[in-house]
């Protein structure tokens, strides 16, 4: 752990940082929780509940909030935080708002909360709300990072109103995978959206459009390792080392995904990448570090990467609310770098600070 002394007396530091700001704020979680939140609109098939805590998870992170030093106020709805927030009984500006709520199927629903915070005034954990929705949309992002340098792969976008959006890829001759443009945790995704493109292949994309009520990403499928690149985005960001996905124990996922059924159920693990490519783990934390700089990401930020068998590698989604709970590329890191979970909540809260 030599080479991390650096990064470790950062994360130290924001951990005290934490504890002071502990003296100063109270929290504010709002948050999806899987037997608490009234979510009345839903998929048919992939349910968004995938993405909502437990109640462990939950338990879990507020103790470890409370550990730190800092008061919690709960909320399962946006509704109540909505009501709360709008007829204020105390002074808000005592309150930070960590918020992990995201029911319901709509495409910003991620940013409700940040943008209610922005208008009342009241301080929140992570990206502001307009970063949110840009990175949940995959097809543009991909195309702001094209425009600099950075590889992702040939994409096409459908959307049922005008057809193909950029023409269709019926000229093109290798594997393609279907995704929602704006879901996420593989919401819509497994082994039958990944083929050629032709007649059938297009059906698929149309029954997608209309289940998920969205625009339908068709993406260059590429065939190789997967690997998260969770990146602690202040003043200077940090990171440490790409987190490889196994499936069934293997590291190279070849033309295998990560699906709902994997993905909801947690059938996968995590390895050190930069343990076994060591010169290609610094180019993808490189190219993190770059990304998160250009979206403009604060707090926590994580890149996705897949990666061929000749080293050549393609971001295939960013996420501004990454997963952190224990089953989580950050949580990995932590536990490898030997901390404990409190470390990884402190810094989420002082990032942003």
């Amino acid at each position: 752990m030599a080479k991390y002394i650096s990064a470790l007396q950062r994360i130290e530091a924001m951990f005290q940082s934490a504890i002071e700001i502990s003296k100063k704020y109270e929290i504010i979680m709002v948050t999806s929780n899987e037997n608490h939140t009234d979510n009345t609109n839903d998929y048919s098939d992939n349910s968004v509940k995938s993405e909502f805590f437990s109640d462990q998870e939950q338990n879990l992170i507020r103790q470890t909030l409370e550990n730190i030093g800092f008061k919690v106020k709960q909320f399962f709805n946006e509704e109540d935080f909505i009501s709360f927030i709008s007829n204020p009984r105390e002074n808000l500006s005592k309150y930070i708002v960590l918020n992990s709520a995201q029911k319901g199927t709509k495409i910003g629903r991620k940013s409700l909360i940040p943008s209610l915070c922005d208008l009342y005034s009241v301080k929140y954990i992570g990206s502001n709300p307009y970063i949110v929705s840009l990175c949940r949309d995959k097809y543009r992002t991909s195309c702001i990072l094209k425009q600099h340098g950075i590889s992702t792969p040939q994409a096409w976008l459908y959307d049922a109103r005008y057809g193909w959006l950029n023409g269709s890829p019926e000229n093109f001759k290798y594997p393609l995978i279907i995704k929602p443009n704006y879901e996420s945790s593989s919401i819509g995704i497994d082994e039958n959206n990944i083929g050629y493109y032709d007649s059938h292949f297009f059906n698929k994309v149309k029954e997608m459009s209309s289940c998920y009520r969205q625009e339908i990403l068709l993406e260059e499928f590429i065939k190789g390792f997967e690997a998260e690149t969770p990146v602690i985005s202040c003043k200077d960001s940090l990171g440490f080392f790409p987190v490889g996905i196994n499936l069934d124990f293997e590291p190279y996922m070849g033309d295998r995904i990560l699906n709902y059924n994997n993905r909801s159920i947690d059938n996968y693990t995590f390895f050190d990448f930069s343990e076994k490519f060591p010169e290609l783990s610094h180019e993808l934390l490189k190219t993190a570090y770059k990304v998160i700089k250009l979206l403009s990401i604060i707090g926590f930020g994580r890149v996705d990467f897949r990666i061929k068998s000749n080293k050549m590698f393609y971001i295939t989604d960013i996420s501004t609310n990454p997963h952190y709970t224990l089953k989580s590329s950050y949580h990995f890191i932590f536990e490898q770098l030997g901390l404990d979970y409190k470390y990884l909540i402190a810094c989420l809260i002082a990032s942003s600070f």
